[in-house]
């Protein structure tokens, strides 16, 4: 192991010299001796020693308290003050240059040793943790999430880049402030605020998962969706000190789920037309009247059997967060009728201006076939009366014109109480 390197900063000569045969006695390496706080700070440009032993009063321009504070912020060299004065003020200035001990002349030499030996072994320990509080800053820093860290008072003490960016406050603006002032969240269907992370985790004691679907109000009045964990901070003793928030912006998760949703939807939707357009073969024959009705009624419930649970699905997804009104209920029913006529190759529309709400048929894809057999209106008529059952508004529908009866287009006539 080398020898440790110490410059001793001693304007009296006889002292200067005495301190460097004990510090050589004691096994150090003396790689200079100076009288003045200028010379030091050259040597130490120079070569840096590990450890300075310097007297506070010096002559010249510069005394020992201002040297020792140049070499803490420049070079991070350990210091240790040598003074035959340990009244208040002088112990006072000197405290502020963060030095790693005193040693009160004259001295002996285990008093010499014993300072040396700790002020090394502390200043080692100092830069470990420097090490590792810019090891974990850095990676607080890098990582993609936001964190936000507050002290049990849920003042915010951190706030890493991705943090500052998802909600707009500037680490300048935010420190020092709650954490309610800056991570305002709201819940994504009702809009009721929700209860802030710090007093979640300290009323608990545990890491705390959001369960309820959040909205993030940023500093411009944005609302993204997000989604976080917050953890108690706990000092050497398990004591609660703080809270690390941890969340995401998942605006794009939300962009993502929703078109696979939609095509889900959509194979849904191409599942349940490839259900009616291969039972149209078996219902189109030529069948006796007196079974037509028998077979309408099979195919009604077929229809409800395969339909009306992804029917009440879609409904749901269509309403969201609007109020379940019988505007609304029926604005989403009559939506999700055309896309299902739609993929069966018919469009339609609504007209309900200055008199009766018609659903109206623009095509047929079988119109050469009723002729042959009016069960391809009688399906159509199914889907529509039977559908409109499942939407439980007060109200009935008729069909008012059919092509059976030899007409040139359907039309289907609603009628609906909104006030019940």
């Amino acid at each position: 192991m080398s020898k440790i390197k110490i410059l001793v900063v001693e304007d009296e000569s006889i002292v200067a010299m005495d301190i460097k045969h004990r510090a050589e006695g004691l096994g150090y390496q003396v790689i200079g001796v100076t009288p003045s706080g200028e010379e030091a700070l050259e040597l130490v440009r120079e070569n840096p020693p590990d450890l300075i032993l310097m007297d506070i009063v010096l002559k010249g321009k510069i005394d020992g308290i201002e040297a020792a504070q140049r070499i803490h912020d420049d070079f991070d060299i350990p210091v240790l003050y040598l003074t035959a004065y340990s009244d208040e003020e002088t112990l006072k200035r000197a405290k502020i240059t963060e030095p790693f001990g005193y040693i009160i002349k004259p001295f002996e030499d285990r008093e010499l040793h014993s300072s040396v030996e700790i002020a090394i072994y502390k200043h080692e320990m100092d830069r470990k943790l420097k090490e590792s509080e810019k090891w974990l800053s850095t990676t607080l820093e890098s990582i993609g999430d936001a964190v936000i860290a507050t002290d049990k008072e849920g003042v915010i003490i951190f706030m890493n880049p991705v943090a500052r960016k998802v909600t707009g406050w500037d680490q300048e603006e935010a420190i020092g402030k709650t954490l309610v002032d800056v991570f305002q969240i709201i819940n994504e269907h009702t809009g009721i605020p929700l209860e802030d992370p710090v007093t979640k985790v300290l009323k608990r004691d545990a890491v705390i998962e959001m369960n309820d679907p959040a909205l993030l109000i940023t500093k411009d009045g944005t609302r993204l969706p997000i989604d976080d964990s917050s953890a108690p901070i706990r000092d050497e003793n398990g004591s609660v000190i703080g809270v690390a928030l941890v969340f995401r912006d998942i605006t794009e998760r939300k962009r993502a789920e929703k078109e696979k949703e939609e095509l889900l939807k959509d194979k849904a939707r191409g599942e349940l037309s490839n259900f009616v357009l291969s039972a149209l073969p078996v219902f189109a024959s030529n069948i006796p009247p007196q079974v037509r009705n028998n077979i309408a009624r099979s195919f009604s419930d077929r229809f409800e059997k395969n339909t009306k649970a992804r029917f009440l699905k879609d409904l749901e997804i269509c309403l969201g967060k609007a109020a379940n009104t019988p505007e609304n209920i029926f604005r989403c029913y009559i939506s999700w009728l055309r896309d299902f006529f739609s993929n069966l190759g018919i469009e339609t529309e609504l007209t309900d201006e200055n008199g009766p709400i018609l659903f109206k048929f623009h095509n047929c894809p079988w119109v050469d076939d009723t002729d042959a057999s009016p069960m391809f209106c009688m399906i159509c008529r199914v889907i529509v009366l039977r559908s409109f059952t499942w939407t439980n508004l007060h109200g009935n529908v008729g069909q008012t014109h059919c092509l059976e009866d030899r007409d040139k287009y359907c039309n289907f006539e609603f009628v609906i109480n909104y006030n019940e």
